[in-house]
């Protein structure tokens, strides 16, 4: 069947009826409670300075310590200290609050996600980006 065949179904265009209904879902999304704490939980940590600033700091020197252990360099003691960077870092309530709002609207996300994929019949998630899915 051709792509202009398949793009039409009982006089319905596929495309433009799917294109129609995707802002509706991202609506919904972002009225959700999840999106909606997600949103509040982010501006939280993007306030406090101070957690918001050590974050910028771990994560640079995450990036440092991958690019050394991408180059052969990995050095086990500075892993170890940014594991436990992480670790109180972690446990700022400001963090905190954040990752969980994060996790649970990624758990949102994932189930839209499977619905998804469960109505076009292919992994959708895993589909949509090359190193493993967006999901």
């Amino acid at each position: 069947m051709s792509t202009a065949k398949q793009d039409v179904m009982n006089g319905v265009d596929l495309q433009a009826a799917a294109l129609e209904k995707a802002p509706a879902l991202a609506r919904a999304v972002g009225e959700s409670p999840s999106f909606k704490a997600f949103e509040a939980a982010q501006e939280a940590l993007m306030a406090d300075q101070e957690v918001d600033r050590k974050l910028q700091d771990y994560q640079r020197r995450q990036q440092e310590v991958w690019f050394a252990r991408t180059w052969g360099g990995g050095d086990s003691v500075q892993e170890a200290a940014l594991e436990e960077e992480w670790r109180v870092l972690s446990q700022t309530p400001t963090l905190r609050a954040y990752l969980r709002a994060q996790e649970q609207l990624t758990d949102v996300l994932r189930a839209v996600a499977g619905m998804i994929s469960q109505e076009i019949g292919i992994d959708y998630g895993a589909a949509c980006a090359p190193a493993g899915g967006c999901c």
